[in-house]
């Protein structure tokens, strides 16, 4: 009778002081190790489970067995909770002297919430404007709003890596854009580097002339009864299809202008975009979403591109594609690593330049005075579209030069770009951080700010870019353009990407007399504005557009 009595370490008492004195030490473990959210979630099922049977074992029913492991797994989380708020509110962790809301101390998750609002840029701003220049944003994440940041944490020979915010849940660690280790980034780049050599650039930018020609013809047949074209959707599309064709050459099928988007392709990739940016800020839940049916989101591009690739694997050309499957002369990537870079070429190069353009042209637009001073200047060279033969020469144009930057000024509404602090710790414009502290410049709010851009810095004013500026008070530094980054992990594509923009710019001024209509609300498409790693757009920007010639 004795043998089938509950042992005596095998009750509520027992369980709960062995949930408590667990919860302490698995806490003291994770604060210094790494761990993966669907790893912890099957080793707490596991453990729940094991508690129901040793239960059942030792002579307790059913019901009181899981009623027994339920408050054991809720004695041992609530444990690693409390410890996880008193530490990260006590003077003994790292960040305490830090100013920031004081929720964002205690958990990440108000950081994901506040990034699925797509508005974290200006919320980052606004901090920086009330608690100064570091800002704690989570537990273990400063925002540094300062240019005297960005060389030590992104320019330097030892710039730091990249956070886990740029890890994919538990897809396969590989890619230019997922390699968080600098050195590994490095061998990666070398890849891609001839891609965006001069002599590539040249054979890019005949495809930025087709694809833009192929986007006035679209313009035109898409004018809707009342005049107006709707430009949000049609940048987006001429962006996948260029990047396609950049990408795979005339092996793609990428026709979004042509066929519309039946696949979601382009949406879908930015669907991807936003849960990867949202769940960045808690990647432990990234690992647990991964694993769930919705995660299907993220492979609609990855899957496109695999497809694309195994057809471009049997014919040769002079794309980005031949660089990173060797016909150059270099190191043939592996097929995982082709996919994924692959997809990120045509996602990164045409949601980041898309939503450039579009924000760019409603300033331009916007203005009168402004628009009719490019168009002046254009006007000057070129009597048509067809005239431009060098896309290089358009940045001699101060005026279209302006332009372009203003843009990418106002148009890049970037939150941060987080990156870790390394082995030892590191000084960071004058304060000491410690080691694995996530710091982050926020681009925008360095590119708005009036130290750096005045007067006015959030009015769209070309001029403010040229020698003679806005007048004698005129301040505009390069050094805050974080549009690009900067160091190991910049874009690859920069210097592509302005001759893009140029050229695009100037093709729509000299075709179209362009303007908003009467009736549209400007101050809605502002608002709607949002920004997840992609820039998406609440309310598409309308125009009108009338032939010029």
């Amino acid at each position: 009778m004795a043998s089938t009595l509950p042992l005596p370490s095998f009750n509520l008492e027992g369980v709960t002081n062995t949930a408590l004195v667990a919860g302490v030490l698995n806490t003291l473990y994770l604060n210094k190790n790494e761990y993966r959210g669907d790893t912890a979630v099957v080793f707490c099922a596991g453990v729940w489970a094991a508690t129901v049977g040793g239960g059942i074992y030792n002579g307790f029913d059913t019901k009181s067995s899981i009623s027994l492991a339920s408050i054991g797994l809720a004695v041992y989380l609530g444990t690693m909770i409390a410890l996880a708020v008193a530490y990260r509110l006590s003077p003994l962790h790292p960040l305490h002297k830090y100013p920031g809301p004081f929720v964002n101390k205690i958990t990440s998750l108000v950081m994901l919430k506040m990034v699925s609002t797509g508005k974290r840029f200006e919320i980052i701003k606004g901090w920086h404007a009330k608690y100064g220049k570091f800002v704690r944003t989570g537990p273990n994440t400063l925002s540094i709003a300062s240019v005297e940041a960005v060389h030590p944490i992104y320019a330097e020979r030892s710039a730091f890596d990249k956070s886990n915010a740029y890890r994919p849940g538990r897809a396969p660690v590989g890619g230019l854009f997922f390699s968080t280790k600098k050195d590994i980034h490095n061998l990666r780049r070398k890849a891609w580097a001839g891609a965006f050599s001069a002599k590539s650039i040249v054979g890019l930018i005949e495809v930025v002339e087709k694809r833009t020609d192929q986007m006035i013809q679209v313009m035109d047949r898409n004018r809707q009864k009342d005049g107006s074209i709707d430009m949000s959707e049609i940048i987006r599309f001429w962006a996948y299809d260029l990047m396609a064709e950049m990408t795979f050459g005339p092996t793609s099928d990428v026709e979004l202008m042509a066929k519309g988007d039946p696949t979601d392709v382009s949406e879908g990739a930015q669907n991807a975009t936003v849960v990867f940016e949202v769940l960045g800020e808690a990647p432990s839940l990234f690992d647990i979403a991964w694993n769930l049916p919705a995660a299907k989101e993220f492979h609609i591009l990855e899957d496109t591109a695999t497809k694309l690739m195994d057809i471009r694997k049997n014919t040769t050309g002079d794309d980005i594609a031949s660089y990173l499957l060797g016909e150059k002369g270099g190191e043939r990537l592996g097929d995982e690593d082709l996919n994924i870079d692959s997809a990120f070429a045509i996602a990164a190069g045409s949601d980041t330049t898309g939503g450039t353009l579009t924000i760019l042209l409603f300033y331009l637009l916007r203005d009168r005075t402004v628009y009719n001073k490019l168009r002046e200047e254009l006007d000057a060279h070129y009597s048509s579209p067809e005239e431009i033969v060098d896309g290089k020469v358009l940045q001699e144009l101060p005026y279209l030069y302006g332009t372009v930057w203003e843009g990418l000024r106002l148009g890049t509404p970037f939150g941060g770009l987080p990156r870790v602090v390394p082995q030892g710790g590191a000084m960071i414009d004058g304060d000491f951080i410690p080691e694995d502290i996530i710091v982050s410049v926020p681009p925008y709010t360095q590119q708005t700010d009036e130290a750096h851009f005045r007067p006015r810095p959030m009015e769209f004013l070309p001029e403010r870019w040229s020698p003679n500026g806005l007048g004698p008070d005129t301040h505009t530094d390069m050094k805050a353009m974080l549009c690009f980054s900067y160091g190991a992990f910049s874009c690859l594509g920069r210097i592509f990407a302005l001759q893009e923009l140029h050229l695009t710019v100037a093709k729509l001024m000299l075709q179209y007399d362009m303007d908003i209509p009467k009736d549209y609300d400007q101050q809605k498409f502002l608002d709607g504005i949002l920004n997840m790693r992609t820039t998406l757009f609440a309310h598409p920007l309308k125009i009108t557009a009338t032939p010029r010639r």
